[in-house]
């Protein structure tokens, strides 16, 4: 068992004397109360001890084994090498030396038997923050390895070990994003996206699923990074006159256009290098993006706006690498002026980009309101060619850009409430409008253009395109319908949610969370609900997205039956998935060896 210092033993208030070398000396124990062979484990000061008795001397090393945390006073000694039992790396008891080549050498701790019988280990003044610190390095190098192994228990060990030395998940996301962009191939993939959401969504997950949360987006950037690193790119050499924003945006979009992701890459880190604001590089990015239509079914924006939330979350810190991946999102999706399925809507759209500076110069100089619901359920008409142009009107009035994001975003929600599951094979379709709709909302809000507003019209077309997966439409729950028995705490209610997640019965869950808004119950209990359903199962990057779309607007509006819908939306979605639940074992796993215990041992054991 571990033993702490008992209250008359030196602390930090009463501290030992000090060593020439600066150490403190702290007593442990009886050395009698070492048998030899045998180890014992302490914590003083926030250290970690495992103290051996072997051939007649005494040794005190760091507990916790720098491979996966196992504790080492559980190890064993033979001929002077400690060997941790987990996955028998051997260390010198002496030195904390590692046999294994690359593997972390243990922290030794100088022990003293004195006069008086007892054990004395001496700690450095600062040995709390300096462990700390150690744990932290270590962890770092332990989650590069489980990244570069695509092993989701070594990520979850790395996890759990930098989350208990204390680092912070700003740190650890920015590690994760850093590492994707830096190995990965794909442009801005679905672990950055998921990590990025995970920072969005911090405090509306229960405590306990923040490690699970993380682990699910670094887990997903390990499934798609290369392991090999991309080719270092650098700004434009400086000059006494660099190209105006103007050149450099039309170099940028002529770089996107011709698929050219090593231009459009330097480019973005020369508006970093000149230390441009992120609405500038925001701009250019989203102006790509709506270049084409609904780039790679809309993930070039989506993605592209998660890329700017990623970067203020951790302080633009590796921004010059995580910026890269976006130009390759831009270059190698599909432009949907290309396929068939959009040739109809390319003369109707031409015509009104066409008119692109007026719709915009009026938009600016005019107010008009908008009834979110109301339009919410006339974007969700079968002819694109009458919304194309109401939505040219309400421009033209000056209905805000960001109201008409909102209508689409809950004509989203509604598309995916009415989603009938006998047409599981399209989940993803009526996910990315919801995600696309969010990220054009928000790119509105970052950075505001005329160009930006071809992206509503390129969404409103992609609604009308889904308005077969309503065929036929799925029932909703009715305003103020219940299970029809009694719950007594909220608890019990959400209890009944998660049972009924377990066995994919959908309307039966949207049905009690109906009940549950109804009744007023705690709103943020149900939400850390909705994500423990997903973050337990091997979630997708959709599964996520519609997550955040739907606790983001049912913040923003006031309207409860819109509420009500994002709400009733993100249940369907999250509870129609069946998936397997191997991230969470691994996490729940990582957290028990952390803990001290022993994956050998029985659950049902007292």
């Amino acid at each position: 068992m571990t033993l702490a210092v008992e209250p008359d033993h030196p602390t930090a208030a009463n501290p030992a004397p000090a060593s020439p070398e600066g150490l403190v000396f702290h007593r442990l124990c009886l050395a009698s109360g070492v048998d030899e062979g045998a180890s014992r484990a302490f914590t003083v000061e926030g250290a970690h001890l495992a103290v051996f008795r072997h051939q007649g001397e005494y040794h005190a090393v760091d507990n916790r084994c720098p491979h996966m945390g196992y504790p080492l006073s559980k190890g064993s000694v033979r001929d002077g090498v400690l060997i941790c039992h987990w996955h028998h790396w051997e260390f010198d008891l002496k030195t904390g030396g590692c046999f294994l080549a690359g593997g972390d050498d243990v922290k030794a701790f100088p022990l003293e038997l004195r006069a008086d019988g007892f054990l004395y280990v001496g700690l450095a003044r600062d040995e709390k923050e300096a462990s700390r610190r150690r744990l932290v390095d270590r962890g770092r190098r332990a989650l590069e390895q489980g990244l570069k192994d695509r092993s989701t228990f070594l990520i979850a060990k790395a996890v759990t070990a930098l989350r208990e030395a204390g680092a912070t998940p700003q740190e650890i996301i920015q590690q994760g994003l850093y590492y994707g962009s830096y190995k990965g191939s794909e442009g801005f993939s679905s672990g950055l996206a998921i990590l990025t959401i995970a920072a969005n969504l911090w405090e509306e997950v229960a405590l306990a699923d923040h490690n699970l949360f993380l682990v699910h987006g670094l887990t997903q950037i390990s499934r798609r990074s290369s392991g090999s690193s991309r080719r270092r790119i650098f700004p434009f050499p400086r000059a006494q006159r660099d190209p105006d924003l103007e050149t450099l945006k039309r170099w940028f979009r002529r770089a996107v256009d011709q698929r050219d992701h090593g231009a459009a890459e330097r480019i973005l880190v020369t508006l970093k290098d000149r230390g441009h604001a992120p609405a500038v590089l925001a701009d250019f990015v989203f102006t790509a993006a709506t270049d084409f239509y609904f780039t790679g079914d809309g993930h070039a924006l989506d993605f592209a706006n998660k890329l700017f939330e990623a970067l203020d979350y951790v302080g633009w810190e590796g921004a010059h690498e995580i910026l890269r991946p976006i130009a390759v999102d831009l270059i190698n999706r599909t432009r949907h002026e290309e396929t068939s399925r959009w040739a109809d809507s390319v003369p109707v759209l031409e015509a009104v980009f066409g008119r692109l500076d007026a719709i915009w110069e009026d938009n600016q100089r005019q107010h008009a309101d908008l009834d979110i619901a109301a339009y919410a359920q006339f974007l969700l008409g079968d002819d694109f060619a009458p919304i194309v142009a109401d939505l040219e009107a309400k421009l033209r009035a000056g209905v805000a850009p960001t109201d008409l994001c909102r209508a689409m975003t809950y004509a989203g929600a509604i598309r995916t409430a009415r989603f009938h599951l006998k047409n599981e094979g399209d989940w993803h379709e009526v996910a990315n409008i919801y995600s696309y709709a969010h990220g054009l909302y928000r790119a509105f809000e970052l950075a505001p253009s005329k160009e930006l507003l071809r992206g509503i019209f390129h969404g409103a077309v992609f609604l009308t395109y889904l308005r077969w997966l309503n065929m036929p439409a799925a029932r909703l729950p009715r305003p103020g319908q219940r299970l029809g028995e009694p719950f007594a705490t909220d608890e019990a209610l959400l209890d009944r949610l998660r049972e009924y997640a377990d066995f994919q019965k959908v309307f039966e869950a949207e049905v009690l969370v109906n009940q549950y808004l109804e009744e007023g119950r705690d709103q943020r209990k149900l939400r850390y609900t909705l994500a423990h359903i997903t973050l337990r199962e091997d979630a997708d990057l959709h599964m996520f997205q519609v997550l955040e779309v739907a606790f983001r607007h049912a913040d923003l509006t006031t309207d409860p039956e819109e509420r009500r819908l994002h709400l009733l939306a993100a249940t369907r979605y999250i509870t129609a998935q069946k998936v397997m639940k191997n991230i969470l074992w691994s996490t729940e796993n990582a957290e028990r060896l952390q803990r001290g215990e022993l994956l050998s041992e029985r659950e049902d054991e007292d």
